[in-house]
């Protein structure tokens, strides 16, 4: 039994999945693209077969039309011209190639502007090769886009399509290109196939609605899956925010439920709560308790304060003090007494009274702290010493005053008075740092104190004065060094104030236990859970449509399986291996025969997304590692060609210089082929190569119902790529080269006319040297119809038949040659023969076509 056609297979394939599917795959298969439209009716049609949403849609029964065979893509689509071409390279504008139904071959030399026609037709076409087109490098105002008009026709009348505006138009997918470039491409790229074969794009058709449909999915799951925005609103820590925070598709819809069921019993409840609460924070007991507090602390710094004042002030201290003065008085009364007397011989003023005591003690210590800097050893005075105050010269007398000064320091007396001084420094700054008390109605403690035991802030108020006072006092006494000022000894002890702080924390006690803050926090917690009880009850509904939006994204989440793309590509896969991969093989070897191309060359192939991608490899190795230069170039036009061969929407194929770095052999070989694949779609070749032009030439001529069209690119006048109807010279044939010759004789006469004779000699030897050419293709063309020629790469016996020399023409042709011959060598100067004039010339040019008529090509 036969294998069904591709087209019967993917509709076999499709019948095994949902509608959605079948039915994109139907819309599809008819030609019809991936629309916006398409994509959300197949995206309503899957959620219904998904359960995702209720049916809406009237559904149809899905006719798949099957085939026995495949269809003609695009009816008989061609190519009639290329033009307007503009922003390619330096390219010429405004040049038209017309392009022959079957073979048009198209000259052009190097620099001619060939390959920016080629890199235009790349880029419109389907082709693996250069598309690199850049505007006029050498005029920088040419920035426009690279554009084109290609007048195509089908079944009916010519249209124009605009490339790149119309570059989508299905008719762009049915040439290919193949250039030098491409053989890289073929030998070192896996290459997915340009073929348009009933049925395979619509894989890639379906891979891109899955991208669609999936984006639609995943839209709609982030969006029904959202955020929950309802955790904000549920702060308090409680069941109900835990159940708010585990909001999903897995809640526990009858426990939700419960919790949002919020009764009268629960807001009679909520109402007394709310006035207990408001009856017990009016108590303000904490701030009560505060307060006790803060009376406790004072009282706490209050006591510290007044110990430290008690202790400076008791009896013992206040003896103590006195004592230090009594001292003092007593050896300072001394050591005046004692100072006088071994001072009497010197006239001092003053003498005895402290000021006086104190400048000699500064003087002492100024002195032994200059000795101890000298380091001499020396006790300041010694012989020549001067004064410590205006540095003269001390006499006998005055170093005798300051020794007895120095020895009156060091008496026993004196001794004593600067020993007890320093103490009574001390206790002054002592008493200096003890903080200031004060106790009276200025502070919160007394008027306490004054509440609960008036006595006793009383006693206290007083006391704290005397206290200051005593400061005061002391102070007096001790800077004057005498008892005038009386200083109170306090008996009071600390302990009387025992009573206050028992009161105070009895207070605090008693506060702290009608204290209803726990009680407050109790009902707050209450407070707050039924007040979430009443906004879950409010917010149901639309929790309610949040966890149907969670349900909703998990079901469809697992639907998202349906997009993957790997059933389609593996079964993209094993229909390419059916009906083309072994075909592909035959092929291939088949077009490697034909090209002369070696036979080692593998094809692998893999498929991914939708594509089968293939390479050429010889053992396993890059096909180029292998062979060389010419046998790459046959490979890759024998995989080339096997394309176009297995590809029935393929109308035309277009070459640029398909037989660069082969030799004869292997050129023939192509021309050939190329003039055999122009029966069955248009074949345009480029080239440079005048040995392919011809070999194209004589096949065409040989070849029943083949018709070839000529044309070339030239350089001209500074222009690339215009467009001639004719060939250059070199491979026109006669008849083009007898208009060529008319043309050129009218610029002859003008040169004769109007040049110098030397420049008319130049111009008719150049003219009568193409003639002689003319005469040598003629007996190649039209005498030996082509049996024998130049660049043919054999012998064409099978003209011989059509052989018709006669005497006359042999003789027509001896003529020709030697009229036209003598005036293309140099001659002596002696012989200074005459060149010929313009009317000589058009009688030679007219009998050569003369001949010409009668002589004929095969």
């Amino acid at each position: 039994m036969p294998e069904p056609s591709l087209k019967n297979s993917i509709i076999t394939w499709l019948k095994e999945y949902p509608y959605w599917m079948q039915y994109a795959g139907s819309v599809l298969f008819e030609g019809s693209t991936v629309t916006k439209d398409l994509t959300d009716y197949t995206y309503q049609l899957f959620l219904e077969d998904s359960q995702l949403v209720a049916p809406s849609i009237e559904r149809i029964e899905i006719e798949f039309v099957e085939e026995s065979e495949q269809v003609n893509l695009f009816g008989s689509l061609k190519i009639n011209e290329v033009k307007e071409i503009s922003g390619v390279n330096a390219l010429a504008t405004g040049q038209v190639i017309n392009i022959s139904d079957q073979l048009t071959i198209i000259y052009g030399g190097n620099g001619s502007g060939k390959s920016g026609y080629i890199r235009m037709l790349n880029t419109a076409f389907k082709g693996r090769g250069d598309k690199e087109i850049l505007p006029n490098v050498f005029e920088p105002s040419s920035t426009g886009q690279p554009s084109c008009i290609f007048t195509f026709q089908s079944d009916g009348e010519p249209f124009d399509l605009k490339f790149p505006e119309e570059r989508t138009n299905e008719a762009f997918t049915r040439f290919s290109v193949f250039d030098t470039q491409c053989v890289k491409v073929h030998l070192e790229n896996e290459n997915s196939l340009m073929i348009t074969l009933g049925g395979f794009e619509l894989f890639n058709k379906i891979i891109n609605l899955f991208e669609g449909l999936e984006q639609r999915l995943f839209s709609d799951i982030a969006a029904y899956k959202g955020t929950n925005d309802f955790i904000p609103l549920f702060q308090n820590n409680n069941e109900i925010q835990q159940v708010v925070i585990g909001l999903g598709a897995d809640t526990d819809i009858e426990k939700l439920n419960e919790l949002a069921n919020y009764t009268e019993t629960d807001f009679v409840r909520y109402e007394e709560l709310v006035v207990n609460r408001s009856r017990l924070s009016a108590l303000n007991i904490p701030q009560h308790i505060l307060e006790q507090q803060a009376l406790q602390n004072q009282l706490i710094v209050f006591k510290q304060d007044l110990e430290n004042h008690l202790l400076a002030f008791s009896e013992e201290k206040i003896k103590s003090v006195y004592d230090e003065i009594s001292s003092y008085n007593y050896y300072h009364t001394l050591s005046i007494q004692q100072g006088i007397a071994s001072l009497r011989n010197f006239p001092i003023p003053e003498i005895g009274t402290k000021q006086w005591s104190h400048f000699i003690f500064a003087g002492k210590e100024y002195a032994d702290h200059i000795d101890r800097s000298r380091g001499e050893g020396n006790s300041y005075p010694v012989e020549n010493s001067q004064c410590l105050f205006c540095p003269q010269p001390l006499t006998t007398k005055e170093n005798s005053l300051i020794t007895t000064y120095w020895n009156f320091l060091q008496s026993e007396a004196e001794t004593k008075v600067n020993s007890i001084s320093p103490q009574l420094g001390s206790i002054a700054t002592a008493i200096h740092s003890l903080k200031p008390l004060v106790f009276d109605e200025t502070i919160s403690l007394f008027n306490y104190i004054n509440n609960i035991n008036p006595a006793l802030a009383l006693t206290w108020k007083e006391i704290i004065v005397s206290i200051e006072q005593n400061k005061k006092n002391s102070l007096t006494n001790i800077t004057a060094q005498n008892e005038e000022q009386p200083v109170i000894i306090i008996s009071n002890a600390l302990t009387e104030f025992d009573p206050v702080t028992e009161e105070i924390q009895n207070a605090i006690a008693e506060l702290s236990i009608k204290n209803p803050t726990a009680e407050i926090a109790l009902i707050d917690i209450e407070i707050k859970y039924l007040l979430d009880k009443s906004l879950l009850n409010k917010m149901l509904d639309k929790i309610m449509v949040f966890i149907d939006g969670q349900k909703w994204a998990r079901i469809a989440g697992r639907k998202t399986g349906a997009f993957r793309t790997n059933a389609v590509t593996t079964k993209q896969g094993e229909l390419f291996a059916l009906h083309i991969t072994e075909k592909y093989t035959q092929t291939f070897n088949a077009e490697c025969i034909k090209l002369n191309a070696p036979g080692v060359v593998n094809i692998t192939q893999r498929n991914v997304k939708g594509k089968t991608l293939r390479k050429l490899q010889v053992a396993n190795h890059e096909a180029n590692k292998i062979l060389s230069e010419g046998e790459q170039k046959a490979i890759c036009l024998a995989d080339f060609l096997t394309e176009m061969q297995l590809n029935p929407g393929n109308k035309g194929i277009i070459f640029d210089d398909p037989v660069t770095s082969l030799d004869h052999e292997r050129r023939e070989r192509i021309a050939k082929r190329l003039a055999e694949e122009a029966l069955k779609r248009q074949v345009i070749v480029f080239t440079h190569d005048i040995g392919l032009l011809l070999h194209l030439q004589f096949i065409a001529e040989d070849t029943t119902d083949l018709v070839a069209s000529v044309t070339s690119i030239r350089k001209q006048g500074g222009k690339i790529g215009v467009v001639h109807p004719t060939l250059p010279w070199i491979a026109q044939k006669v008849k083009d080269r007898i208009g060529y010759l008319r043309n050129a004789l009218v610029r002859l006469k003008k040169i004769e006319s109007e040049g110098t004779e030397d420049e008319y000699i130049a111009a008719a030897k150049s003219w009568y040297g193409l003639l002689r050419e003319a005469w040598e293709r003629a007996v190649e063309e039209r005498l030996f119809k082509g049996v024998v020629e130049r660049y043919a790469p054999g012998v064409q016996t099978n003209r011989l038949k059509k052989l018709f020399i006669t005497d006359q023409m042999l003789k027509d042709i001896d003529t020709g040659m030697t009229e036209s011959s003598k005036w293309v060598h140099d001659s002596a100067a002696v012989l200074n023969p005459q060149i010929p004039d313009t009317s000589k010339a058009e009688a030679d040019l007219t009998f050569f076509d003369a001949f010409a008529r009668i002589c004929v090509a095969a």
